[in-house]
């Protein structure tokens, strides 16, 4: 059944450009949660010349999700399996599009160190873009995603934990409304991405469970 929803999907001619796109736009949530994790760690000085990047990381994620629609349009499958796939690429742009929120939150407020809950909470951010990039690589046949949706369901339960334990953190610190909500609003963004890889990963499963 896969195979030949994956026939209609993508003839032969272009069925290794359309799987690149997907690819591609894994890959590129990969760097940008390096990015995001570099920016988190350094000053604001160093976040100054870092942000700018994930601005163009989220930028061609965009173009991506655009290409991958007009081949969508293009192609013979279900109303129900190409809005699937679209969510699944939109998602993964969105990801992308809320760590460039935080990176914005981070300039424009001039916060200091962060929490150590949060910069690991980054890097489970990073755990959950290289599962997704070898989900991609499994598109052809979706029974062989195994455990992705697992896994990064298990991420996002310890990073929802870490944002918790950073704004214990924060609460229990106290200080002036100025001061602690910028870095609740960050803390925020954070488990915003969280949340949107955990929706990819989601979408990918229903995909699975709808091929068996």
């Amino acid at each position: 059944m896969v195979q030949k929803f994956l026939s209609r999907l993508f003839p032969q001619r272009t069925e290794r450009p359309m799987y690149d796109l997907f690819a591609e736009l894994a890959e590129l949530q990969v760097q940008a949660a390096d990015t995001h994790s570099k920016l988190l760690g350094h000053t604001y000085r160093e976040r100054t010349r870092i942000a700018p990047k994930l601005h163009e990381q989220s930028t061609v994620a965009e173009e991506l999700c655009r290409r991958i629609a007009q081949r969508l349009v293009q192609s013979l499958i279900t109303p129900y399996e190409a809005e699937l796939l679209y969510d699944f690429a939109l998602t993964l742009a969105d990801a992308v599009d809320a760590m460039e929120h935080t990176a914005e939150l981070l300039v424009v407020s001039r916060i200091g160190t962060l929490p150590t809950p949060l910069l690991d909470a980054a890097k489970g951010i990073e755990r959950a873009s290289e599962l997704t990039v070898a989900a991609t690589w499994k598109l052809s046949d979706t029974q062989d995603l195994g455990d992705y949706y697992a896994q990064v369901r298990k991420l996002k339960r310890q990073g929802d934990r870490l944002v918790r334990q950073a704004l214990g953190e924060l609460y229990k610190k106290g200080g002036a409304a100025q001061e602690m909500l910028p870095l609740h609003d960050v803390s925020e963004s954070v488990r915003e991405t969280i949340t949107l890889q955990e929706r990819s990963a989601r979408i990918t499963d229903l995909l699975r469970v709808k091929d068996a």
